[in-house]
């Protein structure tokens, strides 16, 4: 790399709207799925494992074991790896910097819980669940670039 390539100016300085608006993004997601995932072992004695199993499981379960809709087993599988799958996504998307994988994870498990949230009629939930959708899409339109536009 030549010196005359290199910009002196500190990165706050060099960078763009675009890549602002990216990080901003990226950090507003990543705590956005840390604290859901963490919050779910949050009970009145702490972090506690068993809370979730012995309280929060079976409050999240109810609504979609009496739509009948879904097999029991599916919906504890699903909703009992939630938690999980929220923390690794939020860590993902936190330290992957510019990495779409995580981000697209993301999308696919707003995807899903909208789904679900379409089969018990929390249609205002849905809504919300929507605007994360539409925020992981713009993070990952804002991770387009010049360069790979047109490209696999």
């Amino acid at each position: 790399m030549s010196e005359a390539s290199m910009d002196p100016r500190p990165f706050w300085v060099r960078w763009s709207a675009k890549e602002w608006a990216f990080l901003l993004l990226q950090l507003f997601l990543g705590f956005r799925f840390l604290v859901a995932g963490v919050l779910k072992f949050h009970g009145p004695e702490g972090f506690r494992f068993g809370y979730f199993y012995s309280q929060i499981l079976p409050a999240l379960s109810q609504p979609f074991l009496e739509s009948g809709f879904l097999p029991g087993w599916g919906v504890k599988l699903y909703l009992g790896a939630l938690p999980y799958g929220e923390i690794l996504i939020g860590a993902g998307i936190l330290v992957a910097g510019r990495n779409r994988i995580p981000l697209v994870l993301a999308g696919f498990l707003y995807l899903s819980l909208a789904f679900g949230q379409m089969l018990i009629g929390g249609h205002s939930t849905v809504a919300d669940i929507a605007i994360h959708l539409g925020l992981v899409v713009l993070a990952l339109r804002l991770l387009e670039t010049e360069g790979s536009r047109g490209k696999v």
